[in-house]
């Protein structure tokens, strides 16, 4: 997938510090060069929580992104270290260059007409640097970049398409990359994720030997506003560029049309088996046992700024019933899978019960296990 993002960073006002794209800069003794690699956070165990470990890199997924890179040295200045660099994966090349230490290059790597990238050395003297990037974009989702330099807050937003139903044309952001002179010489890892979420909803029982004589039907999980469910949409990702502040903040907006509710529930090929007779135990009575029907996981726009109430209405052996989930509850972030549990009293009684949230790799397998991102 091809990144072909051009910037007009060199209009933001930034000071030179000899590390703008096309400079040559010279390395004092001893410094390293500046080199990438990282990997894609995973922990569904844990709530909000990420780690680095597994086997599967950015590679399998895009060859190239997009990297900006910014240092700050005396006071709040701002300079350029990597105005939009493409790096781009190269098989077999890992420690090859002073600049790859993992397959990843950048010197020389511009697209055609682009100014040159030259190898860049770690500042030293820099108080802090930062990173950030995009992979996976193409020539119909092309990300933009914005500098907004704010004298006491300068920043740099990325904006570009998500969509929901076409989750493989939606390119991923980086978290920021932070560091002072305690990281300098090491690789930077950055750590990519989709601007899209996960949600899916799921019956359990206060009796579970009930569940086999007990019909669900007419489920519709729903914003109580009225409004619709948000597939499509702009994202914006913005970088704080001076400061302490090590996290990028996220918005979207979204477009007006949307899905009105979520109809299928959730539940595994595992929970719909045979017993001994040969007799198929569904989760519930008459459950769909169709494949479009089993695992089913909706992906979404996030709502990093929440949203409304969310209404249950479901029939329990033919009676209507009704439960609602607080708006504290919906709020989603990026990357990660939301699920709402819902409880069937043995009087036929639905009540919510609670909402899990886990931080998910953006890849499906048949099989689980751990990746890395690249």
């Amino acid at each position: 997938m091809a990144l072909l993002m051009v910037t007009a960073l060199m209009m933001c006002g930034c000071q030179g510090g000899g590390d703008e794209p096309g400079g040559n800069p010279t390395p004092q003794p001893g410094v390293k060069a500046i080199a990438f690699s990282g990997g894609l956070s995973e922990d569904q165990n844990v709530n909000h929580a990420r780690t680095r470990a597994g086997e599967v890199g950015l590679e399998t997924y895009t060859k190239r992104f997009k990297v900006w890179g910014f240092k700050n040295g005396e006071g709040s200045s701002v300079n350029i270290v990597m105005n939009g660099y493409t790096v781009n994966w190269i098989n077999n090349s890992a420690n090859t260059t002073a600049s790859n230490s993992s397959g990843w290059e950048y010197v020389n790597q511009q697209g055609l007409g682009e100014m040159e990238q030259s190898i860049k050395y770690w500042d030293t003297t820099a108080s802090a640097y930062r990173f950030f990037g995009v992979a996976g974009a193409s020539e119909t989702n092309n990300p933009t970049g914005n500098y907004l330099p704010n004298e006491a807050n300068p920043t740099y937003e990325v904006t570009y398409d998500a969509d929901a139903f076409n989750e493989s044309k939606t390119p991923y952001y980086s978290h920021l990359w932070y560091g002072n002179s305690a990281d300098y010489g090491k690789p930077v890892q950055l750590e990519f994720i989709k601007p899209l979420s996960k949600v899916r909803f799921k019956f359990i029982f206060e009796d579970p030997n009930a569940a086999q004589d007990t019909e669900l039907t007419g489920k519709n999980f729903r914003p109580s506003d009225g409004g619709t469910i948000k597939m499509k949409g702009k994202v914006t990702v913005t970088y704080p560029l001076t400061g302490t502040t090590k996290t990028e903040s996220f918005a979207a907006t979204t477009e007006a049309e949307g899905i009105t509710g979520f109809t299928q529930d959730y539940y595994e090929a595992g929970s719909i088996s045979k017993n001994g007779s040969g007799t198929v135990v569904s989760p519930y009575l008459n459950a769909d046992e169709s494949t479009s029907a089993l695992s089913k996981i909706y992906t979404v726009i996030p709502t990093p700024s929440g949203q409304s109430d969310y209404t249950l209405t479901v029939s329990v052996n033919g009676d209507p019933k009704t439960t609602t989930v607080p708006a504290k509850y919906m709020t989603w972030l990026p990357g990660y899978l939301y699920t709402y549990i819902f409880k069937i009293h043995v009087d036929g009684g639905v009540q919510f019960s609670k909402v899990q949230s886990a931080f998910t790799p953006w890849v499906t397998y048949d099989k689980p296990h751990t990746v890395y991102n690249w």
